[in-house]
């Protein structure tokens, strides 16, 4: 069966199940250049078709991710949403509003079926123009996200857990995933639970843009004590009989009332370090208590809040707890591939790499070149070349192949850099436009994890995906400085020959010069801008960052001087 998922909410995009297997995915923002777009992927649809090689009258089924969320009036004039989501705020009455109305529409049922209905209906207008005739059916929001982590992961039966903010009227469900990829649901908690809003709150309240800069904030976190502001954030938020407490008065959960108001003039650190805490603390007597009633040590985590990769390590050291394995674009914008793996009965399987998205010819990118007026040269021994220049300490664009489905730059749209100078965080983030809290990630050969991380064991599917931290060896700390935080940990890439053989042959070229098994690995892009997906993009982002080198599909591009 061909099947096609979309998700029309934050950060939306497309995906295409075939048979079972996972094809093509791409998020809009990559296409339109907003950072995560939000309405209806016309884009993102076309480019997963043509990438699975499907016309339109091809496709089988059609499923959108989110029953009501976003609700019918939202998808009916997505630019407001837009607006309202950029400019009411986390504390506005509009959020307030918008999870009453989620959760009493679940409630009521018959609000809910009613939203459905008429987002239907506007959906299949939308779908026409494109050619689409399918049948449409909609997945519910965190059954969608149950679906990627389960079917895209590594284990034939596990503990199923999803979180985020609120999709369909839920915060968090638990779930057990049986071998024949049904995902059977046996809690969950509605959008009045604390955890909703959370995160974001105290992001906007530290000044960075919610449901964007939390990791922000968990980078901050770790230049914090904890535990001189945790009793506050315990008043909201807090593990109890099984599930998160719950919402109170929104009054109280503004800034200018409430316990939010004793947090004003506080040090940001710590602010970020004991909402971080309380975080790891609610989160993980959560999964703990699930996993010893559902006796199931094996875990598979989707929804927004596990972004948070210092929140994937402390699972992932719970003695309840054999192995975690993170949906590689867990937040929302993998719902798409979620919905079209579940509604294609698909069975779990991991998946072999995140590469996903478009990719170029090399006369389309030598094309851009000449536009651009750049010199280049073809070198026989390509991985060689940038390994000597990232050996001098020069840093290096890396356009290779086809786009990485997910948050995280996986080596086909990265910059690379030497791992050993501790400054790099500063220097290469000004050159990018950048503020960021969190050292750039280390990419890193697997032959060698077990030298640089300590406690892989639970988490190497996990890492080669870039979506979970580790405490670091004094070999790490050694030879890479630049990229381990100031608590200790790194989140690695581990890459080997068969699912990553271009990061592979750069980084082991790396090795053979200096003896060091890791590189720094950041994404490809400006400040505020989604990764770049075509070479027109990688171009441009090459020449505002001032780097030293593009190595973009099998030419070598020199900066001018």
């Amino acid at each position: 069966m061909k099947v096609l998922g979309i998700s029309d909410n934050h950060n939306a995009g497309a995906a295409v199940v075939i048979d079972g297997r996972l094809v093509a995915a791409v998020n809009e923002e990559r296409l339109c250049r907003e950072k995560n777009r939000l309405g209806f992927p016309a884009l993102a649809i076309a480019e997963v078709l043509r990438l699975s090689g499907l016309r339109p009258d091809e496709v089988d089924h059609v499923v959108v991710a989110g029953d009501i969320t976003p609700c019918f009036f939202l998808r009916l004039i997505p630019h407001w949403h837009r607006g309202a989501k950029n400019h009411s705020g986390q504390f506005g009455v509009l959020f307030d509003l918008y999870t009453y109305y989620q959760v009493a529409a679940r409630y009521f049922a018959l609000p809910y079926q009613l939203d459905r209905r008429l987002s239907r209906a506007l959906l299949v207008r939308r779908l026409t123009p494109l050619g689409l005739h399918a049948p449409l059916g909609f997945w519910e929001h965190h059954q969608a996200h149950a679906a990627a982590a389960f079917l895209g992961g590594p284990f034939s039966r596990a503990l199923v857990i999803t979180a985020d903010a609120m999709g369909d009227g839920l915060t968090a469900t638990v779930g057990i995933g049986h071998p024949d990829g049904r995902v059977e649901r046996v809690f969950e908690q509605s959008g009045m639970a604390a955890l909703n809003p959370y995160y974001s709150r105290v992001t906007e309240m530290l000044g960075f843009v919610p449901n964007r800069h939390e990791g922000k904030v968990t980078g901050l976190a770790a230049y914090g004590d904890g535990e001189r502001l945790a009793p506050l954030f315990r008043r909201s938020l807090r593990f109890r009989r099984g599930s998160f407490t719950r919402l109170g008065n929104p009054i109280g959960h503004s800034l200018g009332f409430g316990w939010y108001r004793h947090l004003v003039g506080e040090p940001r650190e710590d602010v970020a370090a004991a909402c971080q805490l309380v975080l790891e603390e609610a989160v993980t007597a959560f999964v703990a208590h699930w996993a010893r009633r559902l006796d199931l040590a094996d875990v598979v985590l989707a929804g927004g809040i596990f972004e948070n990769v210092k929140l994937n390590q402390r699972l992932r050291e719970l003695p309840e707890i054999r192995e975690v394995s993170v949906f590689p674009n867990m937040s929302d914008g993998g719902l798409a591939a979620g919905a079209a793996l579940g509604v294609d009965a698909a069975k779990p399987a991991p998946l072999a790499d995140a590469y996903l998205g478009t990719e170029y010819r090399e006369d389309e990118i030598r094309r851009e070149l000449d536009r651009w007026g750049l010199d280049y040269t073809r070198p026989a021994r390509l991985a060689e070349e940038v390994a000597a220049r990232l050996a001098r300490g020069e840093v290096v664009a890396r356009f290779h192949g086809r786009m990485e489905y997910g948050p995280r730059a996986l080596g086909h749209r990265t910059i690379y850099c030497r791992p050993d100078d501790p400054a790099v965080n500063d220097w290469l983030n000004r050159r990018l436009g950048r503020s960021e809290f969190m050292p750039f990630a280390p990419m890193v050969l697997a032959a060698a994890a077990d030298r640089c991380f300590v406690g892989m064991s639970g988490g190497r599917y996990t890492a080669r995906f870039m979506n979970m931290c580790f405490d670091c060896t004094a070999y790490m700390k050694k030879v890479a400085a630049g990229c381990v935080h100031v608590d200790g940990t790194a989140r690695p890439q581990i890459v080997d020959r068969e699912h990553n053989p271009d990061a592979f042959a750069i980084l082991a070229a790396y090795e053979r010069l200096t003896g060091t098994p890791v590189l720094i690995n950041t994404s490809f892009n400006m400040h505020e801008e989604p990764i770049v997906m075509s070479p027109a993009d990688a171009v441009r982002s090459f020449r505002q960052g001032r780097l030293d080198w593009l190595a973009i599909g099998p030419y070598l591009v020199r900066a001018r001087p």
